[in-house]
């Protein structure tokens, strides 16, 4: 009604007045007075931006704010000002003048769970530990995280984890070890799974914005992931079903936690547990296990933080490198034996030990950079172009020649 009241004015303005309007929702204005307008669209801030941008206001306004609880208002905000401002607004009644507004206090105030958190939810979730992933969600719910919250959170995770794959971290716009995290997971979760994973969240998020209770949605769309995890997608299954191998997926076992009475006997000729796999022999064939198992966190802390003294099968002694978590022993000990079927002593109290994996790698690199770097050819090339540097080294796949077909020789028809 009130824009039916202003098309008279817009149709015939007075020479002195100019008409504005700004809004997110164009898809709510009347074609008429679009007709009548000049449009221009304009793209979402960027999020670098708008933390400056709140952060000058914050400065301007004599209030003080972390970093990180602006990046929480920035991502809340999706790229729109109006929107940061008034998030910002609500966050600077939190503290009094002159105390600063903590990252906490901005998280609880929108009902966020901690990124990282979240993170070691999804991969749990895409591990196919349901009891583990149960618990993370309870964990968070507990601390006053929103069900709808923690769900967007894994589309996002899974989208980063999925673009990670395709462009590298950088292209999540994440802070490094995040982005580093959710790029290793996405490495080690084929495309497939990415995309069916999206699917059931986009599902799942639906479910928890209807339920009665959200936080009981959230836990039952876990239990669907974690299941759906390893499961074979129609083509992969069709092939399975034709050489006659099982198709079902690695995850319910290892979920762990089986069900009683006749739910037991109609699942019996699924294995309870997964079988158990030959142990490692070298500590290389520990990290390698470790991959194949797509515990992406477990394996960046192993190849960060461990210096091998010692190994045999059973029985790992290393030195633990400075800033290295509290349970990196006890976590890999217990996959290991959940793996291999054994008991595995793990001990971090080694010394003496040898480089981590990350400094071997690093070594590998420099020593293959001071090889390319000695090379005359490159030699010469960087001396015919001077200020030019050596930048990033691949290894090129050799070319594949197609041998040629002989041309045919057509015979002289035949009466």
């Amino acid at each position: 009604q009130a824009f039916n009241a202003l098309l008279k004015t817009l149709e015939e303005p007075p020479p002195h007045a100019k008409f504005i309007f700004a809004t997110t929702e164009i898809r709510k204005v009347p074609v008429t007075i679009l007709s009548r307008c000049q449009r221009f669209d304009l793209r979402r801030v960027e999020p670098e931006i708008l933390v400056e941008h709140l952060g000058r206001i914050a400065d301007r306004e004599g209030m003080k704010i972390e970093n990180d609880a602006l990046a929480l208002i920035s991502r809340a905000a999706e790229g729109s000002v109006r929107d940061g401002l008034s998030l910002l607004d609500q966050a600077l009644v939190q503290a009094e003048r002159g105390e600063t507004v903590k990252t906490e206090t901005v998280r609880d105030m929108l009902g966020l769970a901690d990124r990282t958190q979240t993170i070691a939810l999804f991969e749990s979730v895409m591990a196919g530990r349901t009891p583990e992933a149960l618990e993370s969600f309870r964990t968070l719910y507990g601390f006053g995280a929103d069900p709808v919250q923690v769900t967007n959170d894994l589309l996002e995770h899974c989208h980063a984890a999925s673009v990670a794959k395709m462009l590298g971290p950088n292209a999540t716009r994440l802070p490094n070890d995040q982005a580093q995290k959710l790029a290793a997971l996405g490495a080690a979760i084929p495309a497939a799974t990415l995309s069916r994973t999206w699917q059931m969240l986009l599902k799942a998020l639906d479910e928890v914005r209807r339920a009665p209770n959200p936080a009981d949605a959230v836990e039952m769309a876990i239990v669907r992931l974690a299941y759906a995890a390893d499961l074979p997608g129609p083509e992969e299954a069709l092939k399975r079903l034709q050489s006659g191998e099982p198709i079902g997926g690695g995850s319910a076992p290892r979920g762990g936690g089986g069900g009683g009475g006749g739910t037991s006997a109609q699942l019996a000729a699924r294995p309870v547990m997964a079988p158990a796999l030959p142990d490692p022999q070298t500590f290389e064939q520990v990290v390698a296990l470790i991959g194949e198992k797509r515990e992406v966190g477990l394996q960046m802390d192993v190849e960060r933080y461990v210096k091998p003294v010692s190994f045999k099968p059973g029985a790992i002694v290393y030195e633990s490198v400075q800033g290295a978590p509290i349970e990196l022993a006890r976590k890999l000990s217990a996959r290991l034996r959940e793996w291999t079927g054994r008991t595995w002593l793990i001990a971090a109290n080694g010394q003496g030990g040898a480089e981590t994996v990350i400094e071997i790698q690093k070594k590998a690199r420099a020593a293959e950079r001071a090889e390319v770097e000695a090379n005359p050819f490159v030699r010469a090339v960087l001396q015919a172009f001077p200020g030019a540097k050596l930048g990033e080294i691949k290894t090129i796949a050799p070319t594949v020649v197609t041998p040629e077909i002989p041309d045919v020789v057509e015979d002289d028809d035949e009466d």
